[in-house]
């Protein structure tokens, strides 16, 4: 019982920390399609920062809770369905994908921005109402989002 409490904040935690970024892409970027966040750099970048963001938080979560947090948390900032995210990282990860690899490497370095980042700056649309923090670690957080994902869906959705 205290597991699944666990695994709800954490879900929390992750959903609170990334829809703010899920939303500036949808409102100032290239309006991402559900095919969009399964290119692999995106899906190793999102599934990452998800775990990272669950186990610092709430340490010790069983690879299962983990996996629950991650296929619930990327349902519902993508839309797509919590079986498929968590076939594809399984078999990204199996394969070694470098994409994958190197968007699972971007996450560890938003993470440590995102830590970095003071209290009350990430609220969203800070960066559209003038509101928030000026910071470098915010200008650090936008520039990882949109080499990890607002870029790569720019260039799926230019090649098309």
């Amino acid at each position: 019982m205290f597991n699944l409490l666990r695994i709800r904040q954490a879900r929390r935690a992750a959903y609170s920390a990334l829809e703010p970024f899920i939303q500036k892409t949808s409102i100032n970027g290239p309006n991402p399609h559900v095919g969009d966040w399964l290119q692999p750099q995106i899906l190793g970048f999102l599934a990452t920062v998800v775990t990272l963001i669950a186990m610092r938080e709430y340490g010790g979560l069983r690879t299962h809770a983990l996996a629950a947090v991650q296929s619930n948390v990327l349902n519902a900032l993508t839309g797509i369905g919590p079986e498929l995210i968590g076939e594809e990282i399984c078999l990204l990860s199996s394969r070694s994908d470098p994409a994958f690899a190197a968007g699972c490497i971007g996450a560890v370095a938003f993470l440590e921005a995102m830590a970095a980042t003071p209290p009350g700056t990430m609220e969203p649309f800070a960066e559209f109402t003038g509101s928030g923090s000026d910071s470098g670690d915010r200008r650090t957080l936008d520039e990882l989002w949109d080499e990890h994902v607002e870029g790569y869906i720019r260039k799926r959705q230019a090649f098309g």
